[in-house]
């Protein structure tokens, strides 16, 4: 009579039991169950399936630090795409399953991360240096001890841990871009300390407007004296005037380190610590075109040049005795975006003949800080687990500064003939999260080896976000021709500012510019997994969400604008069954109920410009949740070390699903809204294949060992819209036939119908080298208005090629690695476009640049 041990049972036979281990198998044994039987017989499940794989009962997929090394990309985002089922966008965000970032949330060693992005509440991957990561898991299927908000998926971030020993990595690179570095890009000066991604005062506002905006005053109850005070007092020059020159290289700096000590009294304490310099120049060269019931309405050809420098610092301390273990904490990444943008062409709304010339700069600062405490403790068959963090983003963007002139009919020149038309805003963003929970696991014998574990808990967090936006405006003109041709900084220079030419007002008064949002969360669940059935473990459960979202619009004079108020509780079920059916395969079947909730930004109805796409957003308070129904499969065959075959199938119902729609709001004045769409169903599928093989062509392919993976994504999404279905207008509120949006078998937004990964390259004991592909198919970026005649905008990522290589070397006793990677060999083009009969080709270019190809070697000294 055989006896089954459950696959997330703890072993509990001795290590005289094992059998004799293949080389393949090294990295398994702790996965390797054994049962004990009657009499001689020993069955063994699962040899080779890897511990994070049998750990979960549900559909995973992780990200090694061995992966991370490999592929040696620089963010949380370029790793995270390498993995099936995952793609991202904007090189921030990521898709799990072909739905879009508000579908999946990340999270950092378990705890929510609070987001610097004032249209996201969902947290930039690209903000996480790849040097802080020990790893990621990307769970696909949910399961009760997640939060309920899992559309496409939970990813998880984990740091850096205790190192085991001592170490001190130095790492220095340089990079280069074929189509930046070494060729005329333009920029603003701006302050001394722009290179370290801070500002050195220069962008400060001056104490003259501070004073005003801290009062909550108004320019127009100022007088004219006060308000020429105050306009003189704009820093000018320095951001005004945009230059040329030719762009440099890129830079890296990182060093990380760490130490672990043993105690006397048992008790282990380890420190891991890294800190990281990174700039990237980048420059596009656009073509943006909007096209509306077949014709271009606007065409621009657009320069734009940006200094991108993140500087980051992670510590992490643990102390273990026992079964007790406590870890804490602290995560600091600040971002920085400086940029000058040129564009040059024809609106459909300017005045005159249309021709404009457009110039605008930002310097924009994300930064993350966070700090948590984490504990496992084990009191015999009872585990406790718990968390608490503290987090803060925030977003500091002054002086986002815009001037339109007007193209002269006799030589093009631009001019500055037409009143009102330039900008200077501040705007700045703070986002507050206090998260913690408590689990228990507590291990209950049935029979035999099987067990039954229970396990429950409760999570708090509260997400309080503020963002305050303040945007004025140089009124007047002049018929001086002098005036009308200055360059930009003699144009609003103290000369020209008086009651008599330029006077400076208020753009931010009405009431919604502004908003401040909270969301409060209390979640239980209680979960049970357990093996009814030899060889079948079962993972059933459920959570309870009361969640309360509000969101109020203001301006700093008092005036209030619409707000939006979400107060909803949900049960939300999940079930999986894992069939470890022989030595080394498993089927998972699965079903759940989660849900997707709006984000701030998308609740309130003030307008914005994001710096980064140049698009204007204007939210709707008219939203609600979505709900999903998801179901799962996936069959997994384990070969051997670091080798397997799996084929997933996945089927998801949404009701009331929330998308972008780029709107008509005037006569050829396009604004991104949101709308909820009836119902969609999306369902694809999911292959990858992972081998290590030798090649005995020679000595030199005999002592390597070599590796392929491949995966492949198929994800097809189709929008229902049924007799009766209604969408909410986002900007008058009033409900509307959902059929005149023509919604009715379109893919959901976002989501492309094909994605493939592979990799293929060689491991020694001194150099490794892997030879990356990418694919994503194309997919609809923005939903266009078919009420105002607006196509929708479509993005096509491309393939992507990329080489990595790295080489150990000894100098003088010392450790080295070098290493040197190539990235979009293919140089595929970043392209956005709208199918229309607008051009005689049949489609316009949204935004469509050459992205070029980038070069890049870092050396890295080892102590």
């Amino acid at each position: 009579m055989k006896s089954y041990l459950s696959s997330g049972s703890v072993m509990l036979a001795s290590a005289m039991f094992l059998p004799p281990l293949t080389a393949n198998a090294q990295d398994a044994t702790s996965s390797i169950s054994i049962q004990p039987t009657i009499g001689d017989e020993i069955v063994v499940r699962g040899r080779n399936i890897p511990d994070p794989q049998r750990a979960t009962s549900a559909v995973a997929t992780f990200l090694s630090e061995e992966d991370l090394d490999r592929t040696g990309d620089d963010t949380a985002a370029e790793a995270l795409k390498r993995l099936s089922g995952l793609s991202v966008v904007g090189g921030k965000f990521a898709y799990v399953r072909g739905l879009g970032d508000r579908y999946s949330s990340a999270r950092l060693n378990g705890s929510p991360l609070p987001s610097p992005e004032p249209l996201r509440r969902t947290v930039p991957l690209d903000l996480f240096p790849s040097n802080i990561l020990g790893g990621a898991t990307v769970q696909k299927t949910y399961s009760s001890n997640y939060p309920g908000e899992f559309g496409g998926g939970i990813i998880d971030l984990q740091t850096i841990r205790d190192p085991g020993e001592s170490f001190l990595n130095v790492k220095l690179g340089v990079g280069i871009n074929t189509f930046t570095t070494a060729h005329e890009g333009i920029f603003v000066r701006g302050g001394d300390r722009d290179w370290l991604g801070y500002d050195d005062g220069t962008r400060d506002i001056p104490a003259p407007l501070a004073t005003v905006i801290d009062n909550g005053q108004v320019l127009a109850d100022l007088s004219d004296a006060e308000v020429e005070t105050i306009g003189e007092s704009l820093t000018n020059s320095p951001l005004n005037v945009i230059q040329s020159g030719n762009i440099g290289p890129n830079f890296e700096g990182t060093i990380d380190g760490g130490f672990s000590r043993d105690f006397s009294n048992g008790m282990t304490f380890g420190f891991v610590g890294v800190a990281g310099y990174k700039q990237d120049w980048k420059t596009e060269e656009a073509l943006k075109q909007v096209a509306a019931d077949d014709a271009i309405r606007s065409s621009y050809n657009s320069v734009e040049t940006s200094l991108d420098v993140t500087v980051n610092a992670l510590g992490s301390g643990s102390l273990e005795w026992d079964n007790h273990g406590v870890t804490a904490t602290a995560l600091y990444i600040h971002s920085t975006r400086k940029e000058a943008q040129i564009e040059d062409g024809f609106d459909f709304n300017a005045p005159g003949d249309g021709f404009v010339f457009d110039e605008s700069s930002s310097f924009l600062e994300r930064q993350l800080a966070m700090a948590q405490l984490t504990g496992d403790h084990i009191f015999g068959d009872l585990e406790i687990n718990w968390q608490g963090a503290l987090a803060r983003s925030e977003r500091d963007s002054p002086y986002e500064r815009s001037l339109r002139r007007f193209k002269d009919t006799v030589d093009g020149a631009p001019l500055y003939s037409f009143a009102n038309n330039n900008s200077i805003a501040f705007s700045d963003l703070v986002d507050d999260s206090v998260s913690g929970g408590i689990e228990l696991l507590y291990n209950v014998p049935i029979s035999g080896a099987r067990e039954i574990i229970l396990s429950g808990g409760y999570e708090y967090s509260d997400q309080d976000r503020e963002f305050n936006y303040n945007e004025f405006q140089f009124a007047g003109i002049s018929n001086d021709p002098d005036f009308q041709m200055a360059r930009p900084d003699f144009l609003f220079s103290p000369d020209n500012i008086d009651p008599a030419r330029l006077v400076l007002i208020d753009l931010s008064t009405q009431g919604s510019e502004s908003y401040q949002g909270d969301l409060l969360i209390h979640a239980g669940y209680a979960q049970a997994e357990l093996e009814l059935i030899p060889a079948v473990r079962t993972t059933v459960g459920v959570r309870y969400e009361d969640a309360v979202q509000t969101v109020n619009t203001f301006a700093r004079n008092g005036n209030t604008g619409p707000g939006a108020n979400l107060e909803n509780d949900y049960f939300l079920p999940s079930a999986t069954v894992t069939w470890n059916f022989t030595d080394n395969m498993q089927l998972r079947l699965g079903y759940s109920h989660t849900l997707a909730r709006p984000q701030f930004r998308e609740l309130s109805p003030s307008q914005f410009v994001d710096l980064e796409t140049d698009r204007t957003y204007r939210g709707s308070e008219q939203l609600v949740d979505s709900e999903f129904r998801n179901y799962d499969a996936r069959y997994e065959y384990y070969l051997g070390r670091n080798q397997f075959i799996t084929l997933a199938g996945f089927y998801k119902e949404i009701e009331n699903p929330i998308e972008e729609i780029l709107y008509d709001e005037s006569t050829f004045s396009y604004v991104t809204t949101f709308i909820n769409s009836p119902k969609a169903d999306l369902y694809g599928g999911e292959f990858e294949y992972r081998t290590r093989f030798g090649i005995p062509w020679s000595d030199w392919f005999d002592r390597r060992e070599w590796l392929f993976s491949v995966n492949y994504t198929y994800t097809k999404s189709e929008i229902k819209v049924a007799a009766g279905d209604q969408i909410i207008d986002p900007f008058s509120g009033a409900p509307l036939d959902a059929s005149l949006y023509g919604l009715e078998g379109a893919p959901l937004q976002g989501t492309p119908e094909h994605i493939a990964n592979a990799q293929f390259g060689w491991e020694d004991e001194d150099d490794q080298l892997t030879v990356l592909f990418g694919w994503v198919d194309e997919r609809i970026l923005q939903r266009g208005d078919r009420t105002g005649g607006v196509s929708d905008v479509i993005e096509k990522p491309g393939m992507q090629l990329d080489v990595v290589y790295r080489q150990d070397i000894i100098v003088a006793g010392s450790e080295f690695t070098i290493g040197l990677s190539a990235r979009n060999l293919l140089g595929a083009e970043h392209e956005e476009f709208q199918l229309s009969d607008a051009t005689a080709s049949g489609r316009s270019e949204f935004n469509t640049y050459k992205r070029g190809r980038s070069l890049s070697a870092s050396l890295t000294a080892r102590f």
